[in-house]
């Protein structure tokens, strides 16, 4: 790809990254394409680890891919009111995030939404649920394409196809093997046929209801953890189709140790709390962990071509696919 940010300070990670995963807005702006315009919605509290891991393989492609991040209103407003956050410098916030208020006119190739750590029994009873079910209602008309992660997908199953996700007695953590089932868009190009990927959630979507709903497509499930990976694809150009919607419960993007930073963040409150499972080796924390999934990432760099391959060339002209 390259990544550009869309902002006029420069990011502390992206400039500096020695690979092909960044381009100099000026020389960005002298390519004869037009970029991949990307709004990530960033629910989680460590922002920069979040950006960076999405990024890496947001730019995994020859295209360019401009990202603009942002936040709710309710989240800039205290932040620029002098709040401090735990997890990410608040300068950091102010300087690279903007308010959806701010960009609710633009239109935009992708839409992300990430997860977050919630702890409500329901989705729906996020403090935050009203802000981003106005972001998802805005997704109809203003976004072509939308992928939404672990917490942001749960949100998404409940705003577009009333799929209840209930918070469990333990959480759903661990490296659990998937198998593919159905990939009408590629979403799981080049991925074998068996693959590992991190799952990290209190709630899970109610399997009956999603069986009931024949708008989504079943991508990749586990038989420990259920289905993981969903779509709700559009045709477009003739036969083929694209993925409207992306429902990812899992996390591909999570670096090496992020499970075992999780355990030991949780742990040090509960020291009851279980280890992710098929994580350490011999199922022992003192192990460190080695990286089976890197690959599945590319999950993120196919959504990339597939929305490059439908969107039109007029950003004017979304949410229609280009039919030429």
């Amino acid at each position: 790809m390259p990544v550009i940010v869309a902002s006029e300070e420069i990011h502390p990670f992206l400039p500096s990254l020695a690979s092909g995963a960044a381009i100099a807005r000026d020389r960005a702006a002298r390519q004869d394409i037009r970029p991949l315009e990307i709004v990530i919605l960033n629910l989680m509290a460590d922002k920069v680890a979040t950006e960076r891991q999405l990024a890496l393989w947001l730019g995994h492609s020859t295209l360019q891919v401009r990202l603009t991040f942002a936040a709710t209103d309710r989240y800039l407003r205290d932040i620029q009111a002098g709040r401090e956050s735990k997890n990410t410098p608040s300068d950091h916030i102010r300087k690279f995030y903007c308010a959806w208020s701010e960009i609710k006119n633009k239109k935009f190739d992708g839409l992300i939404v990430t997860g977050m750590n919630a702890m409500q029994p329901r989705v729906s009873d996020e403090i935050f649920w009203d802000d981003v079910q106005d972001v998802l209602r805005w997704s109809e008309t203003n976004v072509f394409s939308s992928l939404f992660l672990c917490w942001g997908a749960k949100a998404a199953l409940k705003h577009f196809h009333n799929v209840e996700s209930i918070k469990g007695d333990k959480k759903t953590f661990g490296l659990f093997d998937h198998r593919r089932v159905t990939d009408t868009t590629d979403l799981l190009f080049g991925f074998p046929d068996r693959f590992p990927v991190p799952v990290s959630r209190w709630k899970n979507p109610d399997p009956t209801a999603l069986a009931a709903c024949p708008a989504l497509e079943i991508v990749a499930a586990s038989e420990e953890t259920g289905a993981n990976m969903l779509v709700e694809s559009a045709p477009f150009d003739g036969t083929r189709r694209y993925p409207r919607r992306v429902y990812v419960l899992n996390h591909p993007e999570y670096d090496t140790d992020t499970l075992q930073r999780e355990y030991l963040r949780d742990s040090a409150n509960n020291p009851d709390t279980p280890l992710p499972r098929h994580y350490f080796a011999g199922e022992d924390p003192a192990q460190q962990p080695f990286n089976s999934w890197r690959y599945t990432g590319f999950l993120y760099a196919n959504w990339i071509k597939a929305v490059y391959d439908a969107t039109p060339y007029a950003l004017e002209d979304i949410p229609r696919p280009f039919n030429g």
